[in-house]
């Protein structure tokens, strides 16, 4: 919860109904506490962000500022 708490701006009880309401997290006979699961969210339904503090917004950036390689045939 903290992630959405932290990267999207929820309050900690929002983040909870958020996540409870929206996670998609499909288990079939789990028998055995000791497994774990993993929970999935859509993006499309967080709320536009800068995540991972600016990470993403720095590598695009650096990408763009690469030379691109011209196509050339195969040996």
């Amino acid at each position: 919860m903290q992630w959405l708490v932290r990267d999207y701006g929820f309050s900690e009880l929002d983040a909870y109904q958020f996540a409870t309401q929206t996670v998609e997290s499909p288990l079939a006979n789990v028998c055995d506490t000791n497994y774990t699961c993993v929970a999935k969210i859509r993006k499309e339904w967080l709320p536009r962000r800068e995540t991972h503090r600016g990470l993403h917004a720095h590598l695009r950036e650096t990408a763009a500022s690469l030379p691109h390689p011209t196509s050339h045939s195969p040996p």
